[in-house]
């Protein structure tokens, strides 16, 4: 992996990137949580969600948004860090133009800008929401796409969890068309603090997307 620049419309975007040896290697896009709640690239789950792609042979790019960080700006509103987001897609894809599968995974407030880049993007073949941020209750954005994807959470997350999780799974099915799997990982906060729980999410993460991504379910 080697650290890059990616020119955004507020300056430089300061990325982690993983090139695959294979040409037409899915690739990957990884977004992190709120920058004023202290997420950025390089924290624990960030990382865990790049290196699980990474071992699945993905070629897989994370970054800080603008603002954070060694990215240029100051931190931004949630329409200039899509802005973000939609820059580091066509870099990502620029750069693997015989790949033909592209993932999003996010964590709590990145897990809301992946399901707004999906709808954006008809190209993106499947999704990980991984402990999505409650705060975030405008839904009107979601419109028909099917797709598939799969929702992680801890279950010592602040909150109904549960509920949680079976109110997004039937909102995506009605709004969306979307088919989601919950996995709910026993004694986990949020943020995966403990160690044997950050492994736990790492390993239903790779085992999700290395499954259906190789039984081409989601194209």
């Amino acid at each position: 992996m080697v650290d890059v620049i990616i020119t955004g419309e507020s300056g430089k975007l300061h990325a982690v990137y993983h090139k695959s040896a294979n040409p037409g290697a899915p690739v990957a896009v990884v977004l992190s949580g709120n920058p004023r709640q202290k997420h950025h690239m390089n924290d624990r789950v960030s990382y865990a969600m790049f290196r699980a792609f990474m071992d699945i042979g993905f070629s897989v790019v994370r970054f800080n948004y603008r603002g954070v960080n060694d990215s240029d700006g100051a931190i931004g509103t949630a329409a200039e860090n899509m802005l973000d987001i939609a820059t580091v897609i066509d870099w990502i894809q620029n750069q693997n133009e015989d790949s033909e599968r592209i993932w999003l995974a996010g964590h709590q407030m990145g897990a809301w800008y992946a399901l707004q880049a999906m709808m954006r993007r008809p190209e993106i073949s499947g999704f990980v929401l991984v402990s999505p941020d409650r705060s975030f209750s405008d839904f009107q954005f979601l419109s028909p796409r099917p797709n598939r994807g799969l929702l992680l959470q801890g279950a010592a997350e602040e909150g109904d969890t549960k509920s949680f999780s079976n109110h997004l799974t039937n909102l995506l099915k009605k709004q969306a068309k979307i088919t989601l799997e919950t996995i709910v990982i026993k004694g986990a906060d949020a943020n995966y603090s403990a160690p044997a729980d950050l492994r736990q999410m790492y390993n239903d993460f790779k085992a999700y997307v290395g499954r259906e991504d190789t039984d081409t379910k989601l194209l």
